[in-house]
């Protein structure tokens, strides 16, 4: 039988009888406390770190009478868009002596507002939601604000609301997906929607701002809805394929639902982008993939969870209105790859 002994944590008063001092001094000087001079606050620092001392968040939490946690609220764990946004939030916030309490939406927005009250009731010190409710029905985020609660919305925003938030240009990421296909030449552009919310939204007036300006037609035809994922857009495209005459071109509202098309159009025996061209909405294949095929349109999303996180740090040190409305906006851009190319004769 192993008698070993797990090696007890370093405490406070391990590092104040090292060093001759009280527990108080070592405690303000972890602290950053004001009242502590310079040189004892450097003895302590680098006494506690040879020493392997790691400080209890839940005890300083409880001393603080403050949880010290942050909710975050996704629609979907697995897609790596998401995971890109948590690290950021994750990234900032624990250098802020934060956690995070992760909770998956599954894109559903009764499931949303539980999580939301859940996380409320458990009184964490703010929140930050890319939230799944519908376009002009914020639904608890506005009960939240009423409240007082700091959040920021990431990847999406509320029209007629002035909720904090971080997002791209949803209008122009629509327009330079567009203005690209037809760019090449194509005059049948297609569109694959998404549900309702901001970003799909405003994709979608970006891509009938392009067509317009540049005088084409539009059918309904080549016009379909999808969910935000591989289901739905490969139902949409099977849906614009059964339909004639063809786009030659589709734009789709982001990348699973492109990827959705992708696999329609190969079932369907047609070449991407030979037969048809493909532009989709977020780069989740690049960091990911290394040979990423998907013409698409990116913008930094760890940068987007690092500005959430500080606006709503910002906003938990100080819930002023101008606090709980910041908005920051990431430039899109394309990138292009291998799944457009001109249409053919």
């Amino acid at each position: 039988m192993n008698t070993k002994r797990r090696k007890r944590p370093v405490t406070i008063v391990d590092i104040a009888a090292k060093l001759g001092l009280s527990p108080m001094t070592v405690s303000r000087s972890l602290n950053s406390r004001q009242d502590v001079n310079e040189a004892t606050r450097k003895r302590v620092l680098e006494c506690a770190t040879a020493m392997g001392y790691h400080p209890n968040r839940w005890a300083q939490s409880l001393v603080k009478r403050r949880s010290m946690i942050v909710g975050v609220v996704i629609p979907d764990i697995a897609h790596s868009f998401f995971a890109e946004i948590t690290t950021g939030v994750e990234e900032v916030l624990e250098r802020s002596g934060y956690d995070i309490l992760l909770c998956h939406s599954r894109a559903q927005a009764a499931r949303e507002t539980s999580e939301i009250g859940m996380l409320s009731s458990s009184r964490v010190e703010g929140l930050i939601v890319a939230s799944t409710q519908g376009i002009y029905s914020p639904g608890i985020l506005h009960e939240l604000r009423q409240k007082e609660t700091p959040f920021v919305l990431v990847d999406r925003f509320f029209p007629g609301y002035d909720f904090a938030s971080v997002r791209t240009d949803d209008h122009k990421v629509g327009r330079i997906a567009t203005k690209y296909l037809i760019g090449l030449g194509h005059r049948r552009v297609g569109y694959i929607g998404g549900p309702n919310l901001s970003p799909a939204h405003l994709r979608r007036r970006g891509y009938f701002a392009e067509v317009r300006e540049a005088g084409l037609e539009v059918r309904r035809t080549w016009l379909a809805r999808s969910n935000f994922d591989i289901d739905g857009g490969y139902t949409a495209m099977k849906k614009i394929l059964s339909r004639s005459p063809k786009p030659t071109a589709v734009y789709t509202a982001n990348d699973p639902a492109a990827i959705g098309a992708l696999y329609a159009c190969r079932d369907a025996g047609l070449d991407v982008p030979g037969d048809m061209s493909i532009v989709g909405s977020g780069n989740i294949e690049g960091p990911h993939n290394p040979n990423p095929f998907l013409t698409t349109v990116d913008w930094p999303r760890s940068e987007m969870g690092r500005m959430a996180a500080r606006l709503l740090l910002a906003g938990m040190e100080d819930p002023s209105p101008e606090k709980l409305s910041a908005v920051k906006v990431f430039a899109p851009q394309l990138l292009v790859r291998q799944s457009t190319a001109s249409p053919r004769g």
